[in-house]
């Protein structure tokens, strides 16, 4: 009979409490006779809870690539969109696009990362038109960025960027400007302090 290796003998002894020499029982080690390595009921529970999403986390709606929807949409989540929606999309949350929307769009904070907006954008809190995309429509929002083309008014709450590949064809409205050198405007610019800075 072929003789078990050392490494083989220390399994035998860990799984079984045994040692094959003397078919003795191995003492038992310091962690007592009770130890059972199996998780607990409880211990399990706390895994899992550990490893569930938090109930603070917003849930998402993706528009893939190879979709198009036809008709309007409105979602309590965050949305990415990398299709094509062709009516209004009503976001109570964020929204990221790189596809193409024919529609108006209200969100929290909007981004479009590359892609075409035909339609008006509304947002609460931030609008950034990336370099590479384009929007034919106005934009509102407590702060805007720009780095691309954009065919529309722009009106901000407190103040507008426009980043050196910006161009405005349409008026600006806000609280404070900021342009790069490049940017293009061309429209009337009213930036005026709100009564609350006066």
């Amino acid at each position: 009979m072929k003789e078990k290796s050392n490494l083989t003998k220390a399994f035998d002894e860990l799984l079984h409490g045994r040692s094959e020499d003397d078919g003795q029982q191995a003492p038992q080690s310091e962690i007592g006779p009770e130890f059972d390595p199996r998780p607990s009921a409880a211990q399990l529970a706390s895994l899992n809870a550990a490893a569930a999403p938090s109930l603070h986390q917003t849930p998402e709606a993706t528009i893939t690539a190879d979709m198009i929807i036809k008709g309007s949409i409105s979602s309590a989540s965050n949305i990415n969109v990398f299709g094509t929606i062709l009516g209004d999309v009503s976001c109570e949350n964020d929204m990221i696009v790189s596809g193409r929307i024919e529609g108006n769009v209200s969100a929290r904070s909007f981004q479009l990362l590359s892609g075409s907006i035909t339609g008006d954008i509304v947002a609460k809190s931030i609008v950034e038109i990336a370099q590479g995309s384009s929007v034919n429509g106005n934009i509102t929002a407590e702060r805007i960025t720009a780095d691309s083309r954009i065919t529309g008014n722009l009106n901000a709450g407190s103040v507008v960027r426009l980043n050196a590949n910006a161009v405005i064809d349409g008026n600006i409205k806000s609280s404070s400007l900021a342009v790069q050198e490049g940017a293009e405007i061309r429209g009337n610019v009213d930036v005026h302090k709100t009564q609350e800075n006066a």
